[in-house]
Parts: structure tokens; sequence; C-alpha cells
């Protein structure tokens, strides 16, 4: 049985007594009122401890700030008279355990027997109202970084009042169509978002942000004063994790933050642990690679006897599997090295017209497979030279060829024209294979995005991924359309106008010095 101690100063009336009563009975618990103002003392049996006051009245809410240090140790709720944001500001301000519109809010599992010894709520463990942000939970979290947007200046306020000893990094906004302007400007770990909203409620907003850049996985937490179940059910179809309703009881919110975080945290962790595997197998695969490759050019070249027209064709084979397999390993090495921002744009002063032919030689068995030919054309330029990395051009231009080769057909004809705008040059390579459906272009660019499974054909999604970070990196544009005769164009432009011998680029865009 639960010793319960009801706190109040100015007589409650006799309905909100018996309500009081009558839900502790039920609990069976045993009670007793007391005025807060004549007397302080806690009977040492006591379990937990109700105050039923008015926290928006000065002597009251002075009466309930001094019972609260005075008896730390205890678990107090606040039962408040008035059900508004003031009074529920100011109560919250307290510490209490949890704040009350009505007794039987209190958790049931309070009454339970299991969690009648003291050490039940000691302060460095998990209990039924919550989690203890011990120093090592906050240090855990510290500078995660956490969007909230609610078009009441007091519900955001309360919000960073509550999570404040996570140590977050806030960013807040009371203007839906402000966030939009700005979604892609921060990266954020968790965006809590009001659902009604003047203008645009949460869930546009969230459909929205889903469609961003760099916050399109970005968990998602509805609050709302709604508690409609419809209203529920359509924030999680948006992919929200959790519900939360306004009033928010401030356990409950950081308890499902924490978890929330928590998961994420390992996710990432082993995402990394995945990447790490990935980089360290594709890094130890391009040493044998290139070895093949050497050797079989050696065939090639007869330093070992002339090969018959079979045997050539089975080189050829050969060849052409060991540039594919070796394209492959490059594009995830290179990912993981702009995801950790390791991969650097060296830009020296190089001629467009060389990096195409020799990106066009390296290719030339990957082509011949299907027995396809590229046709390159120079639109009335005379000097082809620019300052860009050429390793990585050639990277790009390597996916972009791959890519039309794997979605041509036999014997057709991929084409690459360059020409030049103002100070720039703008490189296009197209086809007039399979084509994509209109709908799929936006998605083109996305990391892991790929249709190969619809042409039941083998690839990793990270090929015009790459291709955008490194064009970007140059500060160029790439761009994918789908010509009147089918197929794919892809065009991007290199940047004349930034000789940076001396100096590197990363591919997230900072710039820095050589190491």
């Amino acid at each position: 049985m639960k010793n319960v101690l009801i706190k109040f100063i100015k007589a409650a009336n006799s309905k909100d007594i018996e309500e009081i009563e009558h839900f502790l009975a039920q609990k069976e618990a045993s009670f007793c009122f007391e005025n807060l103002s004549s007397n302080q003392d806690v009977p040492k049996n006591t379990d937990f401890c109700v105050l039923f006051l008015d926290f928006e009245d000065e002597e009251e809410f002075a009466l309930a700030k001094d019972f609260m240090n005075k008896n730390k140790n205890l678990k107090t709720f606040a039962l408040l008279k008035n059900h508004n944001k003031t009074s529920f500001l100011n109560a919250h301000s307290l510490g209490f355990c949890g704040c009350l519109n009505k007794i039987s809010d209190i958790d049931d599992e309070i009454f339970e027997d299991d969690l009648e010894d003291e050490d039940s709520f000691d302060e460095d463990k998990t209990h039924a109202l919550g989690i203890k942000i011990t120093d090592e939970i906050s240090h855990e979290f510290a500078g995660t970084k956490i969007l909230i947007v609610d078009d009441i200046v007091e519900n955001i306020k309360l919000l960073e009042d509550v999570l404040a000893p996570f140590k977050f990094e806030f960013t807040s906004y009371t203007n839906p169509a402000r966030v939009l302007e700005t979604i892609d400007d921060t990266r954020y770990d968790l965006i809590l978002l009001d659902v009604i909203m003047p203008g645009m409620d949460g869930f546009q907003l969230a459909n929205e942000i889903r469609t961003s850049e760099a916050n399109a996985q970005t968990p998602i937490i509805f609050i709302s004063a709604s508690s409609e179940k419809q209203d529920k059910i359509e924030g999680f179809n948006f992919g929200s994790l959790a519900y939360i309703e306004k009033p928010i009881d401030p356990q409950t919110v950081i308890a499902q933050i924490y978890g929330i975080l928590k998961v994420r945290k390992l996710n990432n962790q082993l995402l990394l642990e995945k990447e790490n595997f990935i980089a360290m197998l594709t890094h130890d695969l391009k040493t044998p690679i290139r070895a093949q490759i050497q050797a079989l050019d050696l065939l090639l070249k007869d330093y070992f006897g002339e090969l018959n027209p079979r045997q050539r064709e089975i080189v050829n084979e050969i060849m052409a599997s060991n540039k594919y397999m070796q394209n492959m390993a490059e594009n995830v090495l290179t990912n993981y090295k702009t995801e950790n921002g390791k991969l650097k744009i060296q830009k020296t002063k190089n001629d467009i017209k060389a990096t195409i032919e020799n990106t066009v030689e390296n290719l030339k068995f990957i082509i011949s497979q299907k027995n396809q030919s590229i046709k390159v054309s120079y639109k009335d330029i005379k000097d082809t030279t620019a300052y860009y990395d050429d390793i990585e051009i050639k990277r790009v231009l390597s996916n972009l060829i791959v890519n039309a080769s794997e979605y041509s057909f036999d014997n057709s004809v991929i084409n690459i024209a360059v020409e030049k705008l103002d100070d720039n040059f703008k490189i296009t390579v197209s086809d007039t294979g399979l084509g994509i459906q209109p709908s799929n272009i936006d998605t083109l660019f996305k990391k892991y995005s790929t249709n190969s499974k619809d042409y039941r054909k083998v690839g990793t999604g990270l090929g015009l991924y790459i291709c955008r970070a490194i064009v970007n990196a140059h500060g160029g544009t790439i761009e994918a359309a789908r010509p009147k005769d089918g197929g794919m164009s892809f065009s991007f432009t290199i940047s004349l106008d930034m000789p940076m011998e001396k100096k590197d680029i990363r591919l997230d865009g900072e710039q820095g010095g050589k190491d």
C-alpha cells in the first residue's frame, strides 16, 4: 500500500476532493490532506506527495518552491488548479516528477509493489517516470542538433528547458516557411514538429523535409494537443518515431528522446563499422585487380606469344570484367572517403581533350563487349585547358560512360559533346538506350539509388551520387535529362576561373592547405 500526502493551500472545492479521494481509494492507497502553508514537515513513511496549487499565484508558488527545496528526495507531483501553459511552465520549473491536469494522470506503475523499495528511484537508475540524465548521458549527447518548430514561443522554451540537461544544440522556428528556406543548411539529429500551425501544419512540413538533401532521413517527432487517433496514425505514416501529446510530461519526453537518440547512435555505429569494412575490403581488392589488369594487358600485347582469335576474345572479356570490378571498387572507396571528408579535390592545369581520350581508352574493353562505340565532338573550342582534378573528373566520365554502356543496346553509339559556355566547359554524355521513367530522374543522384533491378542489371547506386559530389566540389553542376529519341543525357560544367594549384578542396566544399 502506498502512502500519499496531498498538500494544498487554499481550500479545494468538494468535487476536487472527491475526485482525489476516489482515485486513491481505487489504488488502495493511504492518504491525508495537509495545508502547505501551516506545515512543511512530511511523515517519514510517505511514498510520494502531490501539491494541489495555483502555480500562477506568487504566494503559492513561493511556498511550493520552498517545499521542493526542503524535500528534494521526495517524489512530488504538481496537480494544476489552472490548466494553462503559464501554470504548467511555472510548475515545471520547480522540478516536479510530473505535472498533472487531474489526479488520475499519475502513472499506474507508481502504485506497483515492485517499486516500493527506496532504491527504485535511485538517481543513477532508469525508473518508471523516465530517464535520470547523468553526467555520462549528458556528455554522450552533448552537441546533438535538435530542430524545434512550433508557432508558440512558450512551447519552444518549455521543450528547450526540459531537454537542457542533455546539452543539445537547439535551432527553433515559429514560422514553418522559414524552416524550408534553411532546411539544407544544417543536418539535424532530431526534429520536433508541432502539428497545428498556421499556414502549414506539421504533416505538410514533414513531407517537405523528407524531400530535402540534408534531412531526408532525420528522425521526426510530432508534438500536438490533438489526441485524435487519426492524427497519430498520420504522424506515424510520415515516419514519426513518436507522437507526444500536449501538455507534455517532461519525464516522458526525456525518456522518448533518449531512447530515439540511443537507437540512432547504435545504428550509426553499425553503419560506420560497415563502411569501414567496405573501405578496407575495396582498398585491399584494388591491388589484385590492378595486377590482373596489368597481366591481361601484357597478354593482349603478345608479350608471351601471339594469341589466336578465340584466346584474344576470352582475354578481352576477362579484361572488361576486371575493368568493371575496378570501377565498382573505386566508387565504393570514393564514397567512403566522401562521407568521411577524406577525399580532396586537387586542382591543376589539365587538358580536357586528353582527359576524355584517356578515359575512353581505359574503358575500351567494357565498351567492346557490346560492340559499342564512343563519339566525341568539340563545338568550336580552340583551347581545351582548364584547372580541375584530372583523376576525379576521369572518375566522373568513367561512371557516366559505364552507365551509358550498361543501359544501351548492342552496336549503339555513346556521344560525348564538349562546348564552352562563358568561362566554363560543359560536357554532355548521352546514349539512346533504355532510358528511365521521368518520375525517377529526380532520384538518380541520391546515394544508393539505382534502377538496375528494373533492367536486371548489377549496380551499387553510388556512381551518379559520386559524380555529383565531385562536380559540385569543382564548383560545377550536373543534371540529367531524357532526350526525345530515348536514352539518357548527363551534362556537367567545369569552372575555368578557379586556379587552385596550391590549394585543395574537400568534397564537402571546405577549403584547406595540402597535408
